[in-house]
């Protein structure tokens, strides 16, 4: 199931290429309608004519939202017309290049359309566009064409369908790459990321701690909520939530600490030490004071939180679990001797 943010992401990438597809296709026939003026083509006049109030209409669907019906009516105005165009003009004006797009266009529109993600619709779409251009080729190759161009005007056609076609393909690869790219960001930040506290996560607490490649100067800290059941279960888990992301973010704020949530109402914070001489007690007992100081006060319920805290310098070659657990034991003589205080390995 989507998220909220997924899914206006999702909406804002399909709502922003329907509505520029929309004017760059007007542009395109507004060209087409100006050359085939200088010409005096009059069946291109018209056909160019029809399409332009076309995705006039085109433009009200994009506008209500129905990026479905929109994709579905410009893949067969596209194709129409370019088979049309073809027929009249000839092979040689080079019309027939637009129907490849098409094919990537299929596909790319099934992947945005959350309600209909079959696979099987791109699949018969770019078989029937290699029919038609095949269709087209067949039929050009023993037929006329019904206007015969100015040779400056084919010219100008094939080059503008040559360049028009791999723009085709390119843009909609990079509006994908694009949308791939951000997801996958955000993928990354959220596995990273704590969803209720919005701080690092235990996932993410592991590959720091793995980062570091000589952590002898880095002291680990393990605190906990004091009575933290106590405080769910008197004013209920959304108190209790409230409680967690204000302590997290009081841990967070103005420190050059690495804080995660560890589980639960346990957290961890890393600090590197600058020097020998700093007091790594005194910046975790800070957060300990802080937070024993802190009025929690939410939905006309002021509440009293603590805290107890276990430090452990890191200590020679022990792993990540052993120095996790060297700090818990801290944390544990904490409970066990009043709790609200911080203890030091």
């Amino acid at each position: 199931m989507q998220s909220v943010e997924e899914k206006n992401l999702h909406d804002h990438v399909v709502a922003r290429t329907c509505l520029v597809t929309v004017f760059l296709y007007l542009t395109v026939h507004v060209f087409y309608l100006a050359m085939f003026m200088i010409t005096d083509t009059f069946f291109m006049i018209v056909l160019n004519i029809i399409s332009i109030l076309i995705y006039l209409i085109f433009i009200v669907l994009v506008k209500k939202g129905k990026y479905y019906v929109y994709a579905l009516c410009c893949g067969f105005e596209i194709i129409t017309f370019m088979s049309i165009s073809t027929v009249v003009c000839g092979f040689v004006a080079g019309f027939q290049l637009n129907i490849i797009g098409l094919c990537i266009v299929s596909f790319f529109t099934v992947y945005f359309n959350s309600q209909r993600r079959d696979v099987t619709r791109a699949i018969v779409w770019t078989i029937w566009s290699v029919v038609v251009y095949l269709g087209l080729h067949f039929y050009m190759s023993f037929n006329e064409p019904y206007y015969v161009l100015d040779k400056w005007l084919i010219v100008t056609l094939y080059a503008f369908h040559s360049i028009s076609a791999f723009g085709f393909v390119v843009s909609y690869l990079l509006i994908f790459l694009k949308y791939a790219m951000d997801l996958e960001d955000r993928i990354k930040m959220e596995s990273r990321t704590d969803k209720l506290t919005q701080i690092h996560n235990r996932y993410d607490l592991y590959n720091y701690l793995d980062s570091i490649k000589d952590k002898n100067g880095y002291a680990l800290a393990i605190f906990d909520i004091d009575d933290f059941k106590t405080v769910n279960d008197t004013y209920g888990h959304v108190y209790g939530d409230y409680v967690l992301k204000t302590i997290a973010r009081l841990a967070d704020d103005n420190n050059d600490f690495f804080v995660s949530r560890y589980g639960g109402e346990e957290f961890i914070v890393i600090v590197k030490l600058e020097d020998d001489s700093e007091d790594v007690f005194d910046l975790i007992d800070n957060i300990r004071k802080m937070i024993d100081e802190y009025n929690f006060s939410f939905e006309g319920i002021d509440t009293h939180v603590t805290i107890s805290c276990g430090i452990a310098k890191y200590m020679g070659e022990i792993s990540i679990d052993e120095w996790i657990n060297l700090a818990d034991s801290k944390l544990y003589e904490c409970k066990n001797s009043g709790k609200n205080k911080t203890l030091m390995l």
